[in-house]
Formats: C-alpha cells, structure tokens, sequence
C-alpha cells in the first residue's frame, strides 16, 4: 500500500502511525479536533482523501461542513461522486439583506438573479427594471419597457440578456441589459404566455401556454422551434424550468406533483403547506427548494425522491419569491416588498484557505 502525496513513496511507520491517528480523532476526538485531523489528512495522500469523504457523514454537522468545503476544487471522480450525493443547503445561514431599492417605489413586482451571483435583477410596479450590484447595493442600470401592463415575470439569460414577460399582454420581449435594446419580441405569437422558462445554456425558453402545451422558442432564429404537448397538466401547474414543472395534484389537497416534461412523466410528490407555494430548482436539477406565502420557511428537497432534506428558517413572515445563485452558493428569499435575504456559506471563501490548493495526486 502507497500513501503520501507521491504515490511512488513507501510508507513508513511513522505515516502509518499518523494516519491511524487522523482515524481516531474523526472518530473520537472534539469537533475542533476532528476539524484539524481533516487538515492533517492532506498529509496522507489517497488514504486522508477518502478520510476526508467519510467525515461528509460525521455526526458532527461542522466536520460534515469542513470536509465539504476542502474538498470543492478537488478533481478526482470519487470526488465529484460525492459532492453530488451532498446536501449543501444544511449549512446555509442568513449573510445580510438587501432593502430599500429606492425612495420613490418601496415593492418589487419580481426578481431574478444573473449567473453571477453579484447581480439582481428587479422589476417594480411601474414597469421600471433596475439592475444591481449586490455587494454595494447600487443600481448599475435602468430601463423601461414599452409595455403598459405589469410584468408576470423576468428571466436571465447566461449572456445578461433578460427576457421580460407580460401576462396581460400575451407575449415576451427579449432584452440586452448591457445596452439596455430591446433584441426582439414574440408578436402575440401565443394565446396566452403563461409561464417562461429559460434553457441551462440560454440560448431557449419554453412558454407554458394555457397549461395545456408548450412551445420551445430558439432565441438566435426568434422562433418557435418544437412543440410538447402535456393535455394531463391543466391550469394548475405552480412552477417551470427548463426540465421540471410542478403542478398541484387535483385530487389530494396540498400534494404536488414533479414531473420531467421531456418524458412527460411524474418524478414524485411533494406534500406543501400554505397557498401556491413558491417554488426554485437548484442549477444542478437536484434540489427543489420551496417557500410558503404564510411563513418563512424553506424547505430543501430531493428532486428526484421527494424527501424533504432541511430547513432554512428565513426573517420574513411570508416567502414571495426565492432564486439561486448559478454556482449553488447563495440563495435569495424575497419577502414580496423592499427587501431580499440574501443566504449561503459564511466560510465558504475563506475556510482553510491554506489548504485549498492542496498537492493530493
């Protein structure tokens, strides 16, 4: 057996004894000592990497939370594997607020969050969009649209396009927040633009119409390229993304239903409290994060089995809006008026920064 970070170094008695003194303390020792045996794993090659992996299921949370965080830039496979399998949202808490957009309007009719994660994107009753660095809380642009009715919703594209919707009005219009031009519009193409949902790479959105079916629309050929027709879904569906869309089940009061609209299938069932729940999927399509008009809990799910993971206990009484930063890190709970929580990782850019570009083979 090989250990060290050259694989070609034999072992000696002296690394096998500090080895198996890492395995105690995991084991046996306080958090902090369990934390710094994590430190001290690095020194051991392929066997302190797996160590590292187990302490994800600790029984203490913060050694769960120090593993997690050293091992994100790894590269290796069983790494990746891993991290996957991990639920980062138990160790999210409240990092500050974002409040008071401006003087004049003291509500916001939507959000959204770009791909990074230092811009927001907001909408207010008057149909003016402000775009904002959320480190210094300033506006780093403005534009109004030349629709006269509210918007329904606002999306980011990965390129910082925003693409604006108008439910009165029936259609959606395309926007540079760069140069603040409007790109192009659908021309009322649709009966009724009932929801949108951007594509992972941005480059199309699919429109829910009537709940009925569903056109995809190529943004580059200002198009409807492919249509999917779901006739089982009806009016009631809560939520779309670019995979999933979650609909109320008709039957059982408070039951939801996820489904894969590629295939047309249900996923699982969620049971949510409260009326029309809010609802966000994680970029990586394995959480489902839920918030509630009549509390300020969020609740994390597995998409794919429906269990109910955690819970994020926000500041605000009644949830109106939640979005999640593209690299997974911060999530943004809007209370519907001036403010939005902004929730993450406290250490994530910071913990044991020594041992971030650590020589692991």
């Amino acid at each position: 057996m090989l250990l060290g970070n050259n694989y070609n170094t034999p072992v000696d008695d002296t690394m096998l004894e500090g080895l198996e003194r890492v395995k105690q303390l995991l084991v046996h020792g306080k958090v902090e000592q369990k934390i710094d045996a994590l430190l001290d794993a690095f020194e051991y090659g392929k066997a302190g990497l797996d160590l590292i992996i187990q302490a994800l299921q600790n029984e203490d949370v913060e050694v769960q939370e120090a593993a997690y965080w050293l091992l994100q830039e790894r590269t290796e496979q069983r790494v990746k594997l891993a991290l996957q399998a991990y639920n980062p949202y138990l160790f999210f808490e409240y990092l500050f607020i974002i409040e008071k957009y401006t003087d004049e309007v003291r509500r916001i009719a939507c959000v959204d969050v770009s791909q990074e994660w230092q811009t927001l994107v907001t909408c207010n009753y008057n149909n003016i969009i402000q775009v904002w660095n959320m480190q210094t809380q300033q506006v780093i642009c403005t534009f109004q649209p030349e629709a006269t009715k509210k918007f329904y919703q606002i999306a980011i594209t990965p390129n910082n396009r925003v693409l604006g919707l108008w439910n009165c009005n029936d259609y959606a219009e395309v926007w540079d927040v760069k140069t603040k031009e409007k790109i192009f519009t659908t021309h009322q193409h649709s009966d009724w633009f009932w929801h949108i949902a951007l594509s992972q790479d941005g480059q199309s959105f699919l429109n829910a119409i009537d709940g009925e079916f569903f056109e995809l629309w190529d943004l580059q050929v200002e198009g409807v390229i492919t249509y999917i027709d779901m006739p089982d879904i009806g009016h009631n569906f809560i939520y779309s993304s670019s995979h999933f869309l979650v609909t109320e089940d008709k039957k059982t009061d408070q039951n939801y239903k996820i489904w894969d609209w590629q295939t047309a299938q249900v996923i699982c069932t969620l049971r949510l409290s409260g009326y029309m729940p809010v609802i966000t999927v994680s970029r990586d399509q394995r959480f489902l994060l839920s918030g509630s008009r009549n509390d300020g809990i969020v609740k994390v799910w597995n998409i794919r089995t429906g269990h109910e993971l955690c819970s994020i206990i926000s500041n605000s009484s009644s949830i109106t809006g939640l979005s999640i930063s593209s690299d997974g890190q911060k999530l943004f709970i809007w209370s519907g008026d001036s403010t939005v929580e902004v929730w993450g990782c406290s250490s994530s850019s910071s913990l044991y920064p020594q041992h971030k570009t650590s020589n692991i083979p």
